[in-house]
């Protein structure tokens, strides 16, 4: 069995385990993550540092609390945006990118 790259156990551990929660947390995720994965694509390309900064640092609670990995890379990237640092955030962003997508294809399937 493939491993999940989501871990929902801080969200079963806030609301009881209470599927409905759990239910509405997954569906918010899913609705909200790739319109902001998108912004954050654009900022990137743009290398537009004010949004980059804006949307690793909106996103970077959820990843947590879904128990990404990639919350590490958006971190990198929220760093990035807010100081003027020479550094290549492609990888960062491919990794982040990488990780939320295979997320998603997950929580579609099984939620």
């Amino acid at each position: 069995m493939k491993k999940m790259t989501y871990d929902l156990s801080q969200i079963k551990n806030i609301s009881d385990n209470d599927p409905d929660f759990i239910k509405m947390m997954v569906d918010t995720f899913v609705k909200e993550m790739p319109v902001d994965l998108e912004r954050l694509a654009a900022a990137v390309v743009e290398e537009d540092r004010v949004n980059v900064h804006r949307f690793a640092h909106k996103m970077k609670p959820s990843l947590e609390l879904f128990g990404l990995k990639s919350h590490e890379h958006a971190h990198n990237l929220e760093i990035w945006g807010k100081e003027d640092i020479q550094k290549d955030i492609n990888e960062d962003f491919m990794i982040l990118h990488q990780e939320l997508e295979n997320t998603l294809i997950e929580l579609k399937r099984d939620f």
